[in-house]
């Protein structure tokens, strides 16, 4: 397995990824129609935002052979601080991570995150935060073993008129799992 820089030829596999996820994952907790209705391609903004360099924003991908597996984008804690402000002493964050149910629980996801929290140290960013949807067995459970903790905050996010409850877990400096 490789980790490596995302670029826009790897859009279409990411998005894949990511919508084998969340119909694993998220059975029950999302409504079915919603699950359904999950997009199999990338859109052509998304391919452009890959093949944009932003600063203080890292994607990942991790490949297996000749295919995306997973992936995972790291950047700073958006509710904390605005772009202009972004950068050393302000907290970092998992903005996603998926891998593929294929290949869960081999190792693809703590790769992507152990490069992601070094790149997120390296640029000052901690703690590292990540957002996750109440009531997902599967993503708390990865989190918890890597050393994240819930911190007690709390949001709503909507997709396509659903409203998910999410909580946010924490990862202390010094915390991470070996």
């Amino acid at each position: 397995m490789k980790i490596r820089t995302a670029t826009p030829a790897d859009a279409d596999e990411m998005v894949q990824v990511r919508t084998a996820s969340w119909r694993a994952a998220y059975a029950g907790l999302v409504d079915a129609e919603v699950l359904a209705g999950l997009p199999e391609e990338a859109s052509e903004r998304y391919v452009r935002h890959l093949a944009q360099k932003r600063p203080l924003e890292l994607a990942l991908v991790a490949e297996k052979g000749p295919y995306v597996i997973g992936f995972a984008v790291f950047t700073w804690d958006r509710d904390e601080a605005a772009e202009e402000d972004a950068g050393p002493g302000v907290p970092g964050e998992v903005l996603s991570i998926y891998v593929h149910p294929d290949h869960w629980s081999r190792g693809a996801g703590r790769a992507l995150m152990n490069e992601g929290v070094r790149w997120l140290a390296a640029e000052g960013l901690s703690p590292v935060r990540v957002w996750m949807m109440e009531g997902s067995e599967v993503s708390r459970r990865f989190y918890e073993r890597y050393g994240f903790e819930a911190d007690g905050a709390r949001k709503t996010v909507e997709l396509s008129g659903a409203s998910l409850p999410c909580a946010r877990l924490t990862l202390q400096k010094d915390a991470a799992a070996a």
